[in-house]
Parts: structure tokens; sequence; C-alpha cells
């Protein structure tokens, strides 16, 4: 059997050493060729032929080792022609020889591309142009690393203080170049520059803000134009992800780390200024959220500062002026940071929770005032606009923002009840105005909040109902208006209504009519009256002129007594009336003693009741206006004792209330979750009462210990701290 062995065509001798320097002197000879600007001589046909030829004779290898010592040698002699002094130049030899190195290798890897398809892949080693640019990096890059990053650093520096003559072309360049070169995973740039970049920016952003940090609010103006600028600059010569980086370092340095000079120096200026231009570049700068946090947490500080400064302008002589004034003040310094938030371009949810966060801070400081006041305030709106048709929507807007930050809920309710008994009862109000703003009440609280109050509303309409039924069957000498209250909706208890009195025969005859009226269409029931409640409008005729006079029902049945009498003592006025003393004692000095409600002359005229004192119609009498308001008054030796003692009452009915809240929403727990730890039991009564008041542990704890006692629920006997329902 025959073998067939075909040979290469060697010719005699070392076969593998004749053919590789023949073949490699044309190389090389062309690879000068290449470098001296003389291609028009060259064929790439002969030079592309060899290459070939040399890779099927397995010379791959040593060819490729050639390639490398060739490029080697010629980037050697490049890199010595890159020695401008002048900063300028030596970047611009630097980039012609980039230029030049990428043509030569272009042209190198034309005839080579038959040892990149064979030897290289087979191998896993560079392309013979991807050869060339890591000896471009090796060669020239490296070594002259120091000086091109200095020279590159000076020239972005002098472009972001504003010289003129800075070539952002030639850096772009610098930057592709970079870019092209591999070095590892990623590019030069990347490993290399920067890193060294980002550091340089550090130090001048450092330098920066240490020259500038004299004034805080030209602080914030300069940040803006540097930081415009560096924006600008990156993207002319930048790619996206390094020039996001730079930006984010010089925005740390210039904002986050100088926010407490900043912010704490130069927000409250721009407050004070209303320097609404400054403040929008404040808020365009700390656009980050971490740094957007800081500067809000700030807002909020110089917020609740300047909410502290509301003053109550004690000079003003009624409670109720001092409460309106301070409450006006507080809305209109929301509103006026409102609109600082809108003008600086901040009219977002963060800064609305920002504005409510710091007055709900400010009001709850003092939670039990401020919650009287706004029912003081809201009681004053809605009596000056008791006739108005239509409610100003955004008071009732402003109203209730403010209602809604009370963690006191239950204070507030407590005062607004009492105030809107009396404007219903006395019509100081208008209906629909008064069933709008608990409407929006009871939107924020829920039924269970309002529905006292809509029974109030639900008492008077009836009434209206009783009286013109009552109207039709009977009639009246005068006009008679009776208002039938259901006691849980009211903020009085059936204890504190006053006993019976005497009344004038004609008034004594139209209340029971009215009670019979009442029991024949409600079988079972029964009516108390409440005179302490009422008024009544008497007209009279004094010697300098007439003059309807509205007055409490009390002062109004002494009055009429001197319908038949000229003259009557204390003690006298007592038997025919039977009103309670201390009543008695209170609008005798009202009508007596007033100076402005003087309707009764008192002998002696001084400031205390004595059964022996002696009254009788005042005919000189007078007043401004035909029709007079007596409000009843105080003894003044027992004003503050009766001030004080409303005041410690109020408290402790308040407290009262909670306790009772706070026991309801223990069991209710329990009652659900059968045991709970008392950690978890307390945050579930805390999260459940939280829209009326804010429950403390000692409340929490106390009631605990009530409950326990009453058997409601029970500690565990093997862990204290655990409670138990008890069915």
């Amino acid at each position: 059997m025959f073998k067939i062995k075909i040979r290469s065509p060697e010719g005699p001798g070392d076969g593998h050493s004749q053919a590789f320097e023949p073949s490699w002197a044309i190389l090389d000879s062309a690879i000068d060729s290449i470098y001296d600007g003389q291609v028009n001589t060259l064929s790439f046909e002969l030079l592309y032929h060899t290459v070939y030829s040399m890779v099927l004779r397995k010379q791959g290898s040593e060819l490729y080792s050639r390639l490398r010592k060739a490029i080697e040698e010629k980037l050697s002699k490049a890199r010595n022609t890159i020695v401008s002094p002048d900063p300028k130049l030596l970047v611009s030899d630097f980039l012609r020889v980039w230029e030049k190195q990428c043509d030569c290798l272009r042209l190198v890897s034309d005839f080579t591309m038959y040892l990149d398809r064979v030897y290289c892949k087979e191998n896993r080693v560079p392309f013979v142009y991807d050869l060339g640019l890591e000896l471009f990096r090796d060669t020239i890059m490296f070594p002259l690393k120091r000086e091109i990053h200095g020279l590159l650093i000076q020239q972005i520096n002098n472009a972001r203080l504003g010289e003129p003559h800075v070539d952002s072309e030639q850096l772009k360049e610098v930057f592709n170049l970079m870019e092209t070169l591999r070095d590892g995973d990623d590019t030069y740039f990347v490993h290399e520059f920067e890193p060294f970049l980002i550091r340089e920016t550090e130090g001048f952003y450092r330098d920066f803000a240490k020259k500038n940090t004299e004034d805080a609010v030209l602080y914030i103006q300069k940040i803006k134009a540097q930081l415009d600028t560096e924006s600008n600059l990156n993207c002319q010569f930048l790619n996206k992800d390094t020039s996001a980086k730079i930006l984010k370092v010089a925005e740390e340095i210039v904002i986050a780390e100088n926010a407490s000079f900043v912010v704490k120096d130069g927000l409250p200026q721009l407050l004070i200024e209303k320097d609404y231009p400054t403040l929008r570049l404040l808020f365009q700068l700390y656009h980050n959220p971490k740094d957007k946090s800081e500067l809000h947490k700030q807002m909020s500080h110089c917020i609740i500062k300047e909410a502290m400064l509301i003053e109550e302008d004690n000079a003003l002589k009624k409670k109720g002026q001092v409460a309106v004034k301070w409450t006006t003040k507080v809305m209109q310094l929301r509103k006026s940071f409102e609109e600082v938030f809108t003008k600086a371009g901040e009219s977002g949810a963060n800064s609305y929770n920002t504005i409510s966060e710091s007055f709900s801070t400010f009001l709850n400081q003092n939670g039990r005032k401020s919650a009287e006041y706004l029912a003081i305030y809201i009681d004053s709106f809605l009596r000056s606009s008791a006739i108005a048709d239509n409610i100003d929507q955004m008071w009732l807007e402003d109203t209730v923002s403010m209602f809604k930050l009370l963690r006191e809920k239950d204070a507030f309710e407590k005062v607004y009840k009492q105030q809107l008994s009396k404007r219903l009862l006395q019509q100081r109000s208008c209906l629909k105005t008064e069933k709008l703003v608990i409407s929006k009440m009871k939107e924020e609280m829920g039924i269970a909040f309002t529905s006292k109050l809509e029974g109030m509303f639900k008492d008077i309409l009836v009434s209206q109902g009783y009286k013109a039924k009552f109207e039709q069957s009977y009639s009246a000498p005068f006009d008679f208006e009776v208002n039938v209250l259901t006691p849980p909706c009211w903020p009085f208890q059936l204890t504190t209504l006053e006993p019976e009195v005497e009344l004038p025969s004609t008034l004594e005859r139209l209340k029971l009519d009215f009670e019979n009226f009442y029991i024949r269409n409600h079988s079972g029931r029964s009516l108390r009256w409440a005179y302490h409640l009422g008024s009544m409008e008497i007209g009279f005729h004094f010697s300098k002129g007439y003059h309807e006079i509205t007055m409490p029902v009390y002062a109004a049945l002494i009055f009429m007594l001197f319908e038949s009498h000229d003259e009557l003592s204390a003690d006298e006025i007592s038997d025919l009336t039977k009103i309670p003393e201390h009543e008695l004692i209170r609008h005798l000095l009202t009508i007596s003693v007033a100076p402005k409600t003087r309707l009764l002359k008192k002998n002696p005229l001084n400031k205390t009741v004595l059964p022996t004192d002696r009254f009788q119609i005042n005919y000189a009498f007078q007043a401004p206006t035909k029709k007079v308001k007596v409000l009843a008054v105080l003894p003044k030796t027992d004003t503050s004792v009766h001030q004080n003692t409303r005041i410690d009452e109020s408290i402790q009915d308040l407290l009262k209330e909670r306790r009772g809240c706070v026991d309801a929403a223990i069991v209710r727990a329990l009652k659900s979750l059968k045991a709970a730890s008392s950690k978890s039991l307390f945050a579930r009564v805390e999260h459940d009462l939280s829209n009326r008041f804010t429950v403390t542990t000692t409340l929490f704890e106390e009631s605990v210990e009530r409950l326990v006692e009453r058997e409601y629920i029970q500690r565990d006997v093997d862990d204290p701290s655990l409670c138990r329902y008890l069915p």
C-alpha cells in the first residue's frame, strides 16, 4: 500500500529559516515605507500573499512577534518627537503622532488580515491593529501620562474659570483617543484618566467652595453659575457617564458638604428678604433627594421659628379677640410660606407636607390652646357672616387645613360644640354655612366626630316644625319660640338645668299650652325648661327714648316685676321669681350696676347685692342704638374664681372623656385580638385615637389598671406584660 506525502516547496537547506527571513524582509521594508509615507511604491497584493504564505508555513507566531517589535520601534521613535514646551503644542504633537500611528496601523492591518483571521483567532491574541493600539498605550501613553493628564486638567480648570482660549475640540479628541485605547476589561479613559479627573475635580471645587463661603446668598448664585458652566463643558467633550459622575462630585462638594452653611445661613436671609429668584436657584441646586430632604428640614425649622414669634396680644380685653388675632396671624404665615414655595418653583406634595408638618409641630406644642383658639376663630367668622348666603371657600379651605393639623381634636370639639350651641340658640349664624363647615369636618374625621353636632342641627330644624304647628293651634300674644333639645347632643347635662321659677301669668299659660301640645304629639315624653339658655326681647319707653332690649330670661323676669311694682328689695325679688340665689345676684348686677345696661337703679349703688338693697326702674337709661343687648356679668370678686373653676372643670371633663375613649379602645382591640403585649396594644390604641388626641403612656397605663380592676381584661400570670380579654 502506498502513502502519498505532499511537501511544501521549501528548497534545499533550512527551509523554515530561508522561507521566513526573505518574506519578513519584504514585510519589514513595507512597514518602513508605510511609516515614511511612501505607500504608493507598495503592492498590497504581494504583501498579503507573503503573509498568507507565512501563515500557511506555520510561521504565524514568529511573524506576530516580529510585527510587535517593528511597531514598538516605530512608536518609540515617534514618542521622542513629542517634546514641545508649549502645553497646547505638546498636546497637538501627541494627537499628531496618534493620528499617524492609526493611519499606519490601518495600512499594516490591511495586508495582515489573514494573520488576524487564522493565527490571532486560533491563539486568542489581539489583531494586529489592536496590538498596535496596545503598544501605543504602553510606549507613548503611559510614559507621557503625567504630562498629558496635567495639561488636560489645566485646560479643563481654565475652562471652568471662564478662560476664553480653551480648545474644547482638542480636549474632545484626546478623550476619544483615551476611550479607544483598551486597558484590561475597560478603556484607558475609565481606568486611568477618569479617576484622575474626579480627584482633580474634587480639589477644584473644594478650593472654589473655600474661596466663596463668606456670603451664603452670593455663594448660592455663584455655585449655580459654576455648575451650569460645568454641565455645559462636560457636554462638549465628555461622555454622559463621566459627565454625570463629575457633576455629582461637584454637587456633593459645593452643595452637600456645605449644606449647613448654605441652608442655615442663606435660607433664613432669603426668606426674610423674599428673594424668590435666589430661592428658586436654591431649590434647583438641591434637586438630589438627600440634599432636598436637608433643605426641607431646614425650611421646617425656619417655619417653626417664625411661627413661634407670633405672640398673643394680651392688650386686647377679650379672649375671643386674642384668639382671632392669633389664629389669623398663623393662617397668614402659612399662606406666606405657601407663596414662597410656589414662587420658588416648589409647589409639589413634598413642599405641602413640609409646611403642614411644620405648622402641625408648632400648633401641637400647646395643642389645647391651638384647638380652642381655632374654634373661637371659626365662631367669630360664622357670627360675622350670619347673613351671608355664600361662604368664602378660601376661608373654609384654610380653616379645614388648620383643623387637620390639630392632634387634640377632642379639645376643639368641646369648645366648638359650646359655641355652636350658642349660635344655633341665638340664631347668630347661617345654618347653610354651619352645615357646610361640619360637612368638611365629617370628611376629615368621620361621622362619629360630627354625630352630636348634626344632632344639634336636627333639634333646631325639628323645633322649627313644632313652632309652625303650635302657632296653628294656639294664639300667642307675642312671638314665642321654643327649641326642644336632646340633652346628649348639647354641651350641658340635665343636672345643670335650673329648677322651676315663677313666671308671669301670661308666660306661665303659654308654657303650659306648649307642654300640652308637645305631650299630645309625643306620648310618654316630658319637657324640662332650661331658662338659663333662653332670652327675651322687651320693648320699653324710657325718658329719653324707646329701646328694644334683648336679655337673658332671668334678667327679663326681674325687669318685668316692675310692671306692677315701683320698688322692690332683693329679698322680695327672690320671693317673687324663685330664681336661684347665685343667678339672682348675677343678673341684678347685670341690669343695675353694669354701666352700659343699667336698666334699674340700685340703692345703695355698689358692686355687692344684699337682701335689703332696693331696686327700681332707671328711667334715665339711654343707649346709642334702638336695640340693646344685655349680657350677663359675674360679680367682680367671683370672676377669677369662676374662670379658674370653669377652666379646671373643662380640663377634668376633657380628661374624663379621654379616659373613656382609651378604655373603649383597649377593650375593642383586645376583644378582636384576644391577647396582646402592652407595647403592641399601646401602639394599636394610639393609632385608633390619633385623629382625636395624643394618647400618653400614663393615660394608657391608668386605663389598663382600671380595666383590670373592673375585670374587663386581665394580665397574663406568666407574663405580666401580656394583656388578655375577659369575655
